[in-house]
């Protein structure tokens, strides 16, 4: 099994961070041919231990890799089987089988030091609030996090309580949250009136209603805005289960554009689009907020401080591996798909091979669109939909899509360190399915 490109920077880190110390010149000149020597034996060489791969080298650079050994044996004793490593090459970012998107260092980090339970508890729930305010940066504002969205969505009953108010959906936003549950069933046991029709939304729709959370929700056609609500005592709810925290991906809602539009709370979903774990996002004014923390509801929907403080590291630790992605230009995805199609074509167990230009999107049938690269490929064995099956039972696995008698590789949500490793499953060098 292949060393992962993460693991393979780990050392490769380590060996920069030695050399720099190094105050010899013919030191550091010799840690780094020796490093660069090893380094290209790891990927093909996993099976041997990193004692054995190593044990040539100089005690400094042996420290280098002593930097990355930890890294290495966390991922050697991975459980492959739970925690299987996927590669998202079908163009969907938001795919049933997995996003293929990592999180920062830092934020894994983060959350795992707070994991191994050995901190104080009361200092850290306190600071993560504290900072998850400062990092939203809206006067009179602050930001709850909930251990998943339809939790973050079910604690808004918190605002019905002695205030009497009702909630109030309307027809148009009656959306399927990403669980699959509809988004007024997020609310079962409480009263929940809807207004308006199913197809557009009119203003008029909401002049009759009063004391009241209006809870309105991002379809993924249009664009949410807020209406001017002329009842007495309403609070106005925007749910958003795509969106960022900041205005940094463009065309994609964030939570605090909405705030300054005048939504009175903002709920969205967690995970790759923010850089962080999946979760919910509670966002608005700070007496709201309050008021949802004070109730019972929330000591159900509260997330864990693990959790809670990764979402604050991945707003501070930006930009997210998502942006990065999204920021690839064009020109690069086209230059990974002409060297994987020459490699392809090479192979005896391809029949065909082209390079398509279509959009990748966040999620089926949504507006979010972003200009990509893919090949279509057809094997002379399998047929396009058994491939994407054994390309998912691979470690590590490959998410591809299937086009009618085409298995699609699209390039938008891959990294191009995975390239080699996408092309090895496709087409591999000692073909594995000769022998399937």
């Amino acid at each position: 099994m292949r060393l992962p490109p993460w693991a393979v920077d780990a050392i490769r880190n380590g060996v920069a961070d030695v050399a720099r110390k190094a105050s010899d010149p013919e030191t550091i000149k010799k840690v780094r041919q020796q490093a660069s020597e090893l380094l290209r034996e790891l990927p093909d060489n996993a099976s041997k231990s990193l004692d054995a791969i190593v044990k040539t080298a100089s005690e400094t650079a042996r420290g280098a890799f002593d930097q990355g050994r930890s890294t290495i044996l966390r991922w050697s004793e991975r459980d492959h089987e739970i925690a299987a490593v996927a590669y998202n090459a079908s163009g969907t970012l938001l795919n049933s089988q997995g996003t293929g998107i990592p999180l920062n260092a830092p934020v894994v980090q983060l959350g795992c030091d707070l994991l191994q339970g050995n901190c104080l508890g009361q200092k850290a729930d306190q600071q993560i609030d504290d900072a998850l305010t400062r990092q939203l940066d809206l006067s009179h504002h602050s930001m709850l996090v909930a251990n998943n969205f339809d939790a973050a969505i079910r604690s808004l009953v918190a605002l019905t309580g002695s205030q009497q108010r009702r909630i109030v959906v309307h027809r148009a936003h009656a959306i399927r949250l990403p669980s699959g549950l509809p988004l007024p069933d997020a609310f079962a046991g409480y009263q929940v009136d809807q207004c308006g029709g199913v197809g557009a939304v009119d203003v008029a729709d909401f002049q009759s209603i009063e004391r009241a959370v209006v809870v309105t929700a991002d379809d993924g056609q249009h664009p949410l805005t807020p209406v001017a609500l002329s009842g007495d005592d309403v609070i106005q709810v925007a749910v958003l289960p795509i969106a960022t925290i900041d205005d940094r991906i463009e065309g994609v809602p964030s939570v605090k554009t909405l705030l300054q539009s005048d939504f009175d709370i903002v709920v969205a979903a967690a995970g790759p689009m923010i850089g962080a774990a999946p979760a919910g996002v509670i966002a608005g004014k700070a007496e709201l907020l309050s008021t949802i923390r004070a109730n019972v509801v929330w000591k159900f929907a509260a997330a864990n401080q693990a959790i809670a403080a990764m979402l604050l590291s991945a707003m501070i630790n930006v930009p997210s591996p998502l942006e990065a992605l999204v920021d690839t230009a064009v020109d690069n995805l086209r230059s990974r798909a002409e060297r994987m199609a020459t490699r392809l074509t090479a192979s005896p167990v391809i029949a065909s091979c082209q390079i398509n230009q279509s959009d990748a999107v966040l999620g089926i049938g949504q507006r979010w669109h972003f200009p990509s690269r893919q090949l279509r490929l057809r094997h002379r064995k399998f047929s396009a939909q058994s491939w994407a099956t054994h390309l998912l039972q691979q470690t590590p696995a490959v998410i591809a899509s299937v086009d009618g008698d085409d298995l699609v590789i699209d390039f938008r949500w891959l990294p191009a360190s995975a390239d080699s490793l996408v092309a090895e499953a496709l087409a591999p060098s000692t073909d594995e399915s000769e022998s399937d």
